[in-house]
C-alpha cells in the first residue's frame, strides 16, 4: 500500500476518495429514478380496445387527457398525451 508521508497528501486522498463516493451515490440513485415511467392504469385501459396510433381519452385527476395510443418497443398500449414529450427527451438508463 502507498504510504502518504505528508497531512495535506492524506487530506487530498480522503478528499478524492469522498468525492468518489459521492459520485458513485448519486449516479446509483439516478439509474433508479431513471429511465421511462410506467403510465397509469386509465391511459391503458383507454386504449385496450384500440389500435396504434388511435386516438384515445382518459379521465386523470387534472381533468380528461387526449392523446394517441402509442407503445414504446416493448410496451403495452397506452394512451400518449397530445402534449407529452418525445421519445427522445426521455432519460435513457445506463447500459
Amino acid at each position: 500500500m502507498i504510504q502518504l508521508k505528508t497531512p495535506f497528501s492524506r487530506a487530498g486522498f480522503v478528499a478524492a476518495v469522498a468525492c468518489f463516493s459521492g459520485l458513485l451515490l448519486a449516479q446509483a440513485a439516478i439509474a433508479q429514478q431513471g429511465g421511462p415511467r410506467k403510465p397509469p392504469q386509465e391511459a391503458l385501459d383507454a386504449c385496450k380496445s384500440l389500435s396504434n396510433g388511435a386516438d384515445c381519452s382518459f379521465n386523470a385527476p387534472s381533468g380528461t387527457v387526449s392523446g394517441t395510443c402509442a407503445a414504446p418497443e416493448g410496451k403495452p398500449l397506452a394512451c400518449r398525451p397530445a402534449d407529452a414529450p418525445g421519445e427522445g427527451s426521455r432519460p435513457q438508463k445506463p447500459q
